[in-house]
């Protein structure tokens, strides 16, 4: 959609409107960004127009004395028919001097669109599943894909791995993908001999069962530690309590982060944790 702007606070979006529509052109829509220009980032008000743009950025800058843009087809750069291609915006100052900034760069193989960094205040976005979705997709977003299937996955994957992960996902999504690709190691634990069999790729190995709980407490298994303290004996309990509790006071003398994890399962086993050193 074509757009033409004026530098912010030079006027306000009545009086901008009403000089847009007395050159001839139909407003649709008002936003405001900022464009990284060579004299720096300027904020501008744009209006979303029906109509031919070119040429207009610069009767604004000599009207309004102030700087202005334009974009619309004429400012395309590349070949869409390739599938890639950039919308840029020309900036002209009340000087004559002008600029053609690329703001949106787009991929038609993956329906996406996204800012550059010349600009702040547009957002990205992707098409899957005849959906629109901002960017970066929130969880809720990429729980609504996973519903969609295998390709719809498949289409954020690879969007991730040519634009990059942040780009793509929310920090709320990442975390919580995190989350869920993390899996705690396979084991067997024999309560009766206090000992835990851990299968790791290929190898396996043996520790003690209270070992084993303060290994997944502090790698963010606490549920799963929580789970093997219940199903024990009381001995194998005590023990595992007693363990919680120097592996605590280590924690805390090194203020290592870590203690926080044996907090949460001293909580969840209802073990009374020594108070710290100050």
């Amino acid at each position: 959609m074509p757009w033409v702007g004026v530098e912010y606070g030079k006027k306000n979006l009545e009086e901008f409107s009403e000089i847009i529509v007395k050159m001839g052109l139909s407003v649709l829509g008002n936003i405001e960004i900022e464009v990284k220009t060579g004299r720096g980032w300027i904020k501008f008000i744009v209006l979303e127009v029906a109509g031919f743009v070119e040429g207009y950025a610069a009767e604004l800058a000599r009207l309004t004395q102030a700087p202005s843009l334009e974009s619309g087809p004429h400012l395309i750069m590349g070949e869409p028919s390739a599938g890639f291609w950039e919308e840029a915006v020309k900036v002209v100052f009340p000087d004559g001097e002008s600029e053609v900034i690329p703001v949106l760069s787009y991929d038609g193989f993956l329906d996406l669109k996204l800012p550059t960094e010349n600009v702040r205040g547009i957002e990205g976005t992707i098409t899957i599943g005849g959906k629109v979705f901002k960017l970066p997709l929130s969880l809720d977003d990429i729980l609504e894909i996973y519903e969609m299937g295998k390709k719809a996955v498949e289409k954020v994957e690879k969007a991730a791995s040519v634009y990059g992960i942040r780009r793509i996902l929310s920090s709320e999504a990442l975390l919580e993908l995190s989350r869920a690709k993390r899996k705690p190691p396979k084991y067997e634990v024999d309560y009766e001999a206090g000992i835990a069999l851990i299968k790791e790729e290929d190898k396996l190995r043996t520790t003690s069962v209270q070992a084993l709980v303060l290994e997944l407490a502090v790698k963010g298994f606490v549920d799963e530690a929580a789970k093997i303290y219940n199903e024990a004996s009381p001995e194998v309990k005590e023990a595992i309590e007693e363990a919680v509790i120097e592996e605590y006071k280590v924690y805390s003398s090194i203020k290592s982060p870590k203690k926080a994890k044996l907090e949460e399962l001293a909580k969840s086993i209802n073990v009374e944790l020594p108070a710290e050193e100050a």
